[in-house]
């Protein structure tokens, strides 16, 4: 809400001919007519609604976890993740059921359980911009997993993550 102050001023005691109307006038208080400019409500058309059954992060990692590295692309519609197996030779294998990924409007995870030792993992949090969760999906490949990251609204990033994770 914006606030419009008009003054109201009563004779300057200089002007005033009397001395004792001069008195009275300096002593009168100066008033102010207030208006209050509403800000119109915006049509049902320009307000953008929620779903809150879409989740804001992804599943966080419970388990320590052996630290997966990756690399992305963009276009303005989507981000692509490449997870590649060469990090390991325990990724050499890797099967759909092994796999746990989960997607938030502002992180993904992926887990990787192989083998009786701790499990490879990936958080990515604090994208740049929202992605679209449902719209969101994952392929597994002999030699690397691709997340696919929808984005909410089209447009490049500068950068994948808000700030550096170290």
């Amino acid at each position: 809400k914006m606030l419009e102050v008009d003054k109201v001023d009563k004779a300057a005691p200089s002007e005033a001919t009397d001395p004792q109307a001069a008195e009275a006038t300096a002593e009168t208080p100066v008033t102010a007519a207030v208006t209050v400019a509403e800000t119109p409500t915006p049509t049902r058309a320009e307000v953008k609604e929620v779903d809150l059954s879409v989740p804001d992060e992804a599943q966080k990692l419970q388990t320590t976890v052996r630290e997966l590295t990756y690399a992305w692309q963009q276009t303005d519609a989507e981000v692509k993740v490449y997870i590649p197996f060469d990090q390991s030779e325990e990724l050499a294998n890797v099967q759909p059921s092994q796999v746990e990924v989960d997607f938030g409007e502002w992180s993904a995870s992926v887990l990787l359980r192989v083998g009786d030792t701790a499990p490879f993992g990936l958080r990515l949090t604090d994208f740049q911009r929202r992605l679209a969760p449902e719209k969101c999906s994952w392929a597994l490949r002999s030699s690397r997993i691709t997340l696919k990251l929808v984005k909410r609204e089209a447009e490049h990033w500068w950068s994948l993550l808000q700030k550096s994770s170290a």
